[in-house]
């Protein structure tokens, strides 16, 4: 049967056209934030932009701290002027009461050490109320944090690392330390010819075979 060129479409070649238009009428879609699809330059833009973004926002965290550290430091010098004005505050009158006990002279040594007594009370009085505490460990085990020993005694009448004697008093302030309290230390509890005796008798015994021998 010969081919009739006026034969229209065919039921498949409708179907096939259709399948095409559909494609061609679906449109590319992109997720929110992705930029994978976009040219090349839209990327790089966004990218730049972005990066100015966090330039930026780290710009202005470092600048935050910065004022911070600012802020405390001021705050810190603040608080140390007005501990030491407390402290000076207390020793004027000290200082006064010094220079008029230097001015005046007095033939009664008695009144004159009193006068002194009374002033060094007053210096005390000071340091006291600002938190120093004076220290004379004496009797109580060495503490190199707070003590430094000057000298070492050998002893048998108390433990080894006590402080038996104090040289200089020493100062801190709550747990921070002025200066160390200067004291000689003991060390030893040597033990005396009858403590070996009774320890170990065979010591000496040992001693006389070998000079005997």
């Amino acid at each position: 049967m010969p081919f009739d060129i006026r034969r229209g479409p065919s039921l498949n070649d409708n179907k096939h056209e259709n399948q095409e238009n559909e494609d061609l009428s679906v449109e590319p879609s992109t997720s929110e934030g992705d930029t994978s699809t976009l040219p090349i330059m839209e990327q790089l833009e966004l990218a730049k932009a972005e990066i100015e973004r966090l330039t930026d926002q780290s710009l202005r965290r470092q600048a935050e701290l910065i004022n911070y550290r600012r802020r405390v430091q001021k705050e810190q010098a603040e608080n140390a002027t007005v501990a030491q004005v407390a402290l000076l505050g207390g020793l004027v009158p000290v200082i006064d009461d010094l220079e008029r006990a230097v001015e005046t002279e007095s033939e009664d040594a008695g009144t004159y050490h009193e006068g002194m007594q009374i002033i060094l009370r007053s210096v005390k009085q000071v340091l006291e109320k600002t938190g120093v505490e004076r220290t004379e460990p004496e009797g109580e085990a060495f503490d190199p944090r707070y003590h430094e020993a000057i000298a070492r005694h050998e002893t048998n009448d108390v433990p080894e690392g006590q402080v038996l004697e104090v040289c200089q008093p020493g100062y801190r302030l709550n747990d921070r330390l002025i200066r160390p309290a200067k004291v000689i230390v003991s060390f030893g509890n040597v033990p005396t010819e009858d403590d070996i005796c009774e320890d170990d008798p065979g010591v000496l015994t040992e001693e006389n075979e070998s000079n005997d021998g």
